[in-house]
């Protein structure tokens, strides 16, 4: 691909100008839909107020090729960028956004941008997965003259679905299991998979999965998913969104007239991602939660789906079933002088610091603490945003 250009735009203006160049592009992808415009703007309105939208748009022709969505605000005189949709919410494998063919082009007209520019301290490329295109043209050995430490936030466990339920299903450690408390289960009154991918099931479903999540984590210092009022409005819109996409799914499990368990999915091509779940805390004894995960598995094998993607977390409940991770990365770039070297260093500091709390204290010590810290942080980053 010859002739590429580079284009800055920024502000709510240019984000929205650019939805339909921005649509057009994500659906010639198989990108995740943390990439998509529609998580983009909502992601904006809900806790980005604080911040500018800094697009980087690579067109060939007048077609949009690749997109580095990004943020511009400034902490204490420093200059810093980050993805547009990072944080708040939960995203992983963000990435440049690229058509299909065009990745190494793509990024290599970025990466020479990102060099020439030097109008950041710190740029912060967070919940890129470890192979991405960003992470591969943007690190260490390719970005002269910068500091790129990487760190490794987090473990997706994945399952690489074959085209035979049953062979799933046999790999799994929960077999057996889920055999029998499918009989059981099934042979209540009112049992019902129902799914919903449409706009206007989209909110009611939501409220549904809202009711069941909530309940799980009213005790455990609430939910990092929901627990604030923006973040229950941020998923309520962007449900919309996602449905008007074509990237919404909720599975839902139903018995003697009640939903009783809620998955909360997204989807895009060939890959089906897990982004979380809820069920009836009085169902717990019967499994709720286990058949409706197989029966969501069972389902994306019948409608062709290659990868079942749990995201981010090590919960023992998606080990039963997965048979790879596929790891985020955080990547920081910072040009070689004194001010960002002095915040990359605070940076490595605190995080090093904080390990070494987690490593040193007993689980019945550290998880009050982490849920008590957790629910500060966010009230007071939410005031921040």
């Amino acid at each position: 691909m010859n002739d590429l250009r580079l284009e800055i735009r920024h502000g709510i203006p240019a984000l929205h100008a650019l939805a339909e160049d921005w649509r057009t592009l994500y659906r010639a992808t198989h990108a995740v839909p943390f990439l998509s415009w529609e998580w983009a703007v909502t992601w904006q309105k809900w806790f980005g107020t604080s911040k500018e939208p800094y697009l980087l748009c690579v067109y060939a022709g007048q077609e949009l090729v690749g997109l580095l969505a990004l943020v511009r605000e400034s902490q204490q005189r420093l200059r810093r960028f980050a993805f547009l949709g990072s944080g708040f919410g939960g995203a992983d494998y963000l990435d440049v956004l690229t058509l299909p063919g065009a990745e190494t082009q793509v990024a290599e007209l970025l990466r020479e941008h990102l060099m020439a520019a030097n109008n950041f301290d710190l740029l912060e490329l967070d919940d890129l997965a470890a192979d991405s295109i960003a992470a591969t043209h943007f690190g260490t050995t390719q970005m002269h003259g910068f500091a790129c430490p990487a760190t490794v936030r987090y473990q997706c466990p994945q399952i690489q679905l074959q085209p035979d339920w049953n062979a799933v299903l046999k790999r799994s450690r929960r077999a057996d299991n889920f055999k029998r408390r499918l009989r059981q289960v099934s042979a209540r009154a009112g049992f019902a998979h129902h799914v919903v991918t449409d706009v206007a099931d989209a909110v009611p479903a939501f409220e549904r999965f809202l009711r069941l999540h909530d309940a799980r984590w009213v005790n455990a210092g609430g939910s990092e998913m929901t627990g604030h009022d923006r973040l229950t409005g941020f998923h309520r819109e962007l449900v919309v969104r996602l449905a008007e996409a074509g990237l919404l799914r909720f599975d839902e499990l139903w018995v003697e007239g009640e939903c009783r368990a809620s998955i909360y999915g997204l989807e895009h091509g060939r890959r089906y991602y897990f982004y979380n779940s809820g069920y009836d805390q009085a169902w717990r004894s019967a499994s709720v939660g286990l058949v409706l995960l197989g029966l969501s598995i069972k389902s994306a094998v019948e409608r062709g789906i290659e990868v079942y993607d749990f995201l981010r977390g090590t919960e023992e409940y998606k080990f039963d079933w997965a048979d790879t991770t596929r790891a985020t990365v955080m990547l920081r770039l910072a040009p070689k002088h004194p001010r960002a070297a002095l915040l990359l260093a605070y940076e490595r500091t605190r995080e090093t610091l904080q390990q070494g709390v987690r490593d040193s204290l007993p689980d019945w010590v550290l998880l009050p603490v982490q849920r008590a810290r957790r629910a500060w942080k966010r009230a007071q980053a939410f005031k921040a945003a």
